[in-house]
């Protein structure tokens, strides 16, 4: 069986969406967009006191500073929900669940100050300028936020570790 040559490669993107149809997980990663929406619906005021924590079955799990912060929000969930699903694209969510947790830092950005996490050390102005340099290429939002991170960890870790030794 031969195949059909392209007259120019596909965009990355168009492949990965058709693979996600083909397996069914087109509606998962519209569900696991929301961490990118997150503090685009809810704002900075809100974002800095709940963060998404993970989604299975469509509920959307949300961790909450405190019983405070899950006392208002538990007022605002449904406008939040609806808010979410309108910018995914279709109901993609149905219910959002509070609980008090762990606020996590939200991903990193073009723009935003780059900073290791707390048993790290500061990133250096060189590796900062690195990981500017090396991420300016990629302009799909998701895939630079995914490397982003890893050369976070990547530069951070090796900022932290000895220098190595020659025997």
């Amino acid at each position: 069986m031969s195949r059909k040559r392209l007259k120019r490669p596909l965009p990355i993107t168009h492949v990965l969406d058709k693979t996600l149809r083909d397996l069914g997980m087109e509606v998962k990663l519209k569900q696991h967009g929301v961490w990118g929406l997150w503090g685009e619906v809810v704002g900075p005021a809100i974002s800095a006191h709940a963060q998404p924590s993970v989604v299975r079955d469509g509920r959307l799990f949300v961790a909450v500073e405190d019983s405070l912060w899950l006392h208002q929000l538990n007022y605002l969930k449904h406008q939040i929900l609806l808010e979410l699903n309108n910018k995914l694209g279709k109901a993609a969510l149905r219910e959002m669940v509070l609980r008090v947790g762990e606020i996590k830092p939200p991903p990193l950005l073009p723009g935003r100050t780059h900073s290791c996490p707390a048993n790290f050390p500061v990133l250096t102005p060189q590796n900062r300028e690195r990981m500017e340099e090396i991420l300016s290429p990629v302009k799909e939002l998701p895939c630079r936020e995914v490397l982003e991170r890893v050369l976070l960890l990547y530069f951070c870790r090796k900022e932290s570790s000895p220098p190595a030794t020659v025997r």
